[in-house]
């Protein structure tokens, strides 16, 4: 017979308290939702009747909730972000202490808009993060006032989520005259987080796979992209070129066209994320690439003629082909990676930049 664990008794035992505080609230209900992945539970406003107004509920328990002058400890997974990203309703972290019966909440579209706008897209490879809850964002006083307002979407970062998900529909059905308007009009509401628009064309971009190349939808997104890349690129964070660039332990030649832009318009930014270091070992005709245009930042990615015979980086050197003006006009900056090839230890040793 399967026994439950004590981490999901305690769980269990939040779920119910934040039902019981729901249910005593005159103005909401509470539906069990707890057989969907990474939803607990559903809130539905019902004080004009019900109408949809509707928040998506993952609840966190706890014997005992860390408090301290910083406030109330939230462990944000990254699954829950992840389920934030693409849900369509207000998606609510809620921290339950059960010994105390008090609860608090958190908005993780809204953090994750925040959390965007202050430090970019965050690491894919990170488990978690910590968030330090107001005190004054108990779910008893939120029931009445704020998260009401938020599902009613009500308020700036409601509009912000609405114009990114007509930019996914507009991006995904690849129509040029809306993706430039929303982004458009994306930077004009909300400028701070406008740069996230990037990121919704990069994942159509990453979807797209060869047909990014040579084809009428992917000739759209690599447009869009490269725009995007000339108005955004100071802000982009290591995981935003990475998605842009890699494709498993190959690359992306429309993504290398765009880190070309990044050297030529954001030569200082680009060279602070570490790039050529940090590719080294995983992906090293990129790192190549990176690190001959931070050696020699008076190259350009248009220049047909760039050629960096002799530069050796993460054992690698460049064997200039055949008419390679020709090739590079054709493939952009992949023509340089597809002509590196391993060098002799010994030159590495002399030769190194």
């Amino acid at each position: 017979m399967a026994t439950r664990t004590e981490t999901q008794k305690i769980g269990a035992r939040g779920q119910r308290i934040v039902s019981a505080i729901v249910e005593e609230h005159l103005d909401w209900l509470a539906r069990d939702l707890s057989e969907d992945f990474g939803v607990d539970l559903e809130l539905e406003l019902t004080e004009d009747g019900v109408r949809g107004e509707i928040l998506k509920i993952q609840v966190k328990g706890s014997e005992h909730v860390e408090q301290t002058a910083f406030g109330i400890r939230a462990t944000i997974d990254a699954k829950y972000l992840g389920i934030a990203d693409i849900c369509r309703y207000p998606f609510i972290l809620v921290v339950v202490d059960v010994t105390t019966k008090e609860a608090w909440y958190l908005w993780l579209q809204d953090w994750l808009l925040k959390y965007r706008a202050d430090r970019g897209e965050p690491e894919s490879s990170q488990g978690s993060w910590t968030h330090w809850i107001s005190p004054s964002d108990n779910l008893v006083a939120g029931l009445s006032g704020p998260l009401k307002a938020i599902a009613r979407w009500e308020g700036e970062s409601q509009l912000v989520l609405s114009l990114m998900d007509a930019l996914r529909a507009g991006v995904s059905i690849h129509h040029k005259e809306a993706i430039g308007a929303l982004t458009a009009l994306i930077e004009a509401v909300a400028p701070r987080v406008a740069d996230g628009s990037l990121n919704v064309v990069i994942r159509e971009a990453v979807r797209l796979g060869e047909r990014l190349r040579g084809t009428p939808e992917g000739n759209v997104i690599a447009d869009h992209l490269f725009a995007l890349v000339r108005k955004f690129g100071n802000r982009v964070s290591t995981p935003t070129v990475t998605e842009v660039v890699l494709r498993g332990e190959s690359y992306s030649r429309v993504g290398l066209v765009a880190l070309g832009i990044l050297y030529d318009e954001y030569p200082t930014h680009i060279r602070s994320l570490g790039l050529p270091d940090l590719l080294a070992s995983s992906h090293p005709e990129v790192a190549y690439y990176c690190a001959w245009r931070e050696a020699h930042p008076e190259e350009h990615s248009s220049n047909v003629f760039a050629d960096p015979t002799g530069f050796v980086f993460a054992g690698l050197r460049y064997s200039q082909p055949e008419m390679f003006w020709d090739k590079y006009a054709n493939r952009g900056p992949s023509a340089l990676l597809d002509h590196v090839v391993p060098i002799a230890r010994e030159v590495q040793t002399t030769s190194g930049a």
